[in-house]
Parts: C-alpha cells; sequence; structure tokens
C-alpha cells in the first residue's frame, strides 16, 4: 500500500483506465464524475475520510466508469493494488465490511436514480404509460421499456 498526498483538481484516474487499484481516503474529499471536463459533466459522488473508491473496477476487472477528481489539497490517499488486495482483505474484514456497505449504497442510489428516469420518461410519453403514485410504472405501449424496468424491478427486490 503506497500512500500520496494530491493537490486539489488533480485526477486519480479517468473513466476508461484499467482498473488495476483502488483508493482509501485518509484525509481530504474526492469527487466521482461522469464525463469529466465535458459539456456533459456530472458529479455522482463526493467522498471524504474513511471513504474507499475504485473498487468495482479491481473487484470485477472492468474499466473505469467514472473520473476521480481531488477536491481539497493536501487530501492523501492510500493506494491499494491489484497484486495487494487479496492479502488486504483477509487482513481488514472490517474494512470488508466498510467497501460492502459502500457498494451496497452504490447499488441503491443506482436503483433510486433508474426508478427516477422511468418516472420521467413516463411523464414524457404521455398516454399508455402511467405512474400511479407508488412508484410502479406500467409500460404496456413498449415491450422494450417493460422488459428493463422488469429487470430492474427484479434487481432492485433482491437487493
Amino acid at each position: 500500500m503506497k500512500t500520496k498526498a494530491l493537490k486539489k483538481d488533480s485526477t486519480v484516474f479517468w473513466e476508461g483506465d484499467a482498473g488495476d487499484c483502488m483508493y482509501y481516503i485518509l484525509w481530504g474529499k474526492v469527487g466521482v464524475y461522469k464525463n469529466y471536463a465535458t459539456l456533459h459533466q456530472k458529479k455522482l459522488a463526493e467522498l471524504s475520510s474513511g471513504d474507499y473508491f475504485g473498487e468495482m473496477g479491481l473487484i470485477d476487472g472492468e474499466p473505469r466508469s467514472a473520473t476521480a477528481v481531488v477536491l481539497e489539497d493536501g487530501t492523501r490517499l492510500d493506494r491499494i493494488d491489484e497484486s495487494e488486495f487479496a492479502q488486504f482483505l483477509a487482513e481488514n474484514p472490517a474494512k470488508v465490511g466498510r467497501i460492502i456497505e459502500q457498494l451496497s449504497h452504490k447499488l441503491r442510489q443506482t436503483t433510486k436514480d433508474y426508478l427516477e428516469i422511468c418516472r420521467s420518461v413516463a411523464s414524457a410519453v404521455g398516454e399508455g404509460y402511467e405512474v400511479d403514485g407508488s412508484s410502479n410504472y406500467h409500460f404496456e405501449q413498449d415491450d422494450h421499456l417493460r422488459t428493463i424496468h422488469d429487470a430492474q424491478t427484479k434487481t432492485a427486490d433482491n437487493a
């Protein structure tokens, strides 16, 4: 594990980079962005001391899904490389619990955001799409939207 201090606006990693490590914030703040430095930039999260990030790419081997940027001068991060990950997990069961807790939070937030998009689509399309006020969406007129909704609802119910 390597500790480093970074200046404000430093990029920790870019969306699309290889997920070969994860980070633990010792001090400071990190912003997680989709489409960073573009007109479509969206801040997904603001993380602070005690938070982990970058674990998804390390766990599933997929490229980074977002860009991580330092928000405060002197932010200190521990970097946990792929080669150290298994040992880190074995030696830190309490930290494993924290990582799982954060992953669960990310999944719940994604589900909440997805359902909000469903509500927006239903409202925008109008006739044939009914929002019944209880977060149940009826997509009788569009099999594709209904398939997506049903799959997401099943995932959310199992969470």
